[in-house]
């Protein structure tokens, strides 16, 4: 008889998770993605984060790849994208430095188990313009529709 209960009780949460969006997400996102362009060439490896602007929203984000297109990631979603709503959108594309400003360009460290010699830190520069850096100064803003969504976002100096 005990088993029997259990059976019941494991059903009844499983249907309770299942309608709450348990294991789904729980929150609706719609497919977003684009492209960054710096005075009309292509960004590769930059970071773009869009910032909601309404409430219950979830940031989204994305690093772009070697044609400078991005298709947006939230966090506990079940699928890519973002929610609809309004955004301002951050860009940015940091590299690290050396003392002459020249880029350090790291090579793969090869794993050694009990090895613990720390990596040397360099300084890292934004290679885009500053006022895309922050959400008081970006002028990007986007609105995420309900269907499928691209931004060709266009950053100047």
């Amino acid at each position: 008889m005990k088993c029997y209960s259990c059976f019941w009780v494991g059903l009844l949460l499983s249907v309770m998770c299942v309608a709450n969006g348990c294991g789904r997400g729980g929150f609706p996102v719609v497919l977003v993605s684009g492209e960054v362009l710096y005075n009309g060439q292509t960004v590769e490896r930059a970071l773009v984060s869009f910032v909601p602007q309404f409430a219950e929203g979830r940031g989204a984000s994305a690093m772009t790849d070697s044609n400078g297109k991005f298709v947006l990631v939230t966090q506990g979603a079940a699928q890519n994208g973002a929610m609809p709503g309004e955004y301002k959108i951050l860009v940015t594309k940091f590299i690290e430095v050396d003392k002459s400003g020249k880029e350090v360009v790291r090579q793969p460290k090869e794993y050694k188990p009990g090895d613990t010699t720390p990596e040397i830190q360099y300084p890292q520069k934004n290679l885009l313009p500053e006022k895309y850096s922050q959400k008081d100064t970006t002028n990007l803003i986007v609105t995420v529709g309900k269907k499928k969504n691209y931004f060709k976002l266009e950053l100047t100096d």
